[in-house]
């Protein structure tokens, strides 16, 4: 093991894993268990899923999730600097002004 690494076990649709990681075993468990959600999520949407179509369904399920909030994410800095250039234009007027 490697140093400032932790071991969790975790539990992900009824089986259990060892996961070594040098984040804070609490956020191992909250990222375990949001796989699990996903995972159940999946399951409960239709009849008996084979579980690798499972698991790639849900895979793709927070994939789409992660790339909205990459999206949203960079609309939000795209409106930040916006903001910004003009407050910096604005403050270049009164500066101009005053001068």
């Amino acid at each position: 093991m490697l140093a400032g690494e932790h071991v969790s076990q975790v539990e992900i649709f009824g089986e259990r894993y060892t996961l070594r990681a040098t984040e804070d075993p609490a956020y191992i468990r909250r990222v375990a268990q949001y796989v699990d959600t996903k995972l159940y999520e999946v399951a409960k949407g239709g009849p008996a899923i084979p579980s690798l179509r499972m698991a790639v369904l849900a895979s793709l399920n927070i994939a789409d999730e992660l790339f909205k909030l990459g999206e949203a994410r960079e609309r939000e800095t795209a409106s930040a600097l916006a903001k910004i250039a003009e407050l910096t234009r604005s403050l270049d007027q009164v500066i101009s002004a005053r001068a």
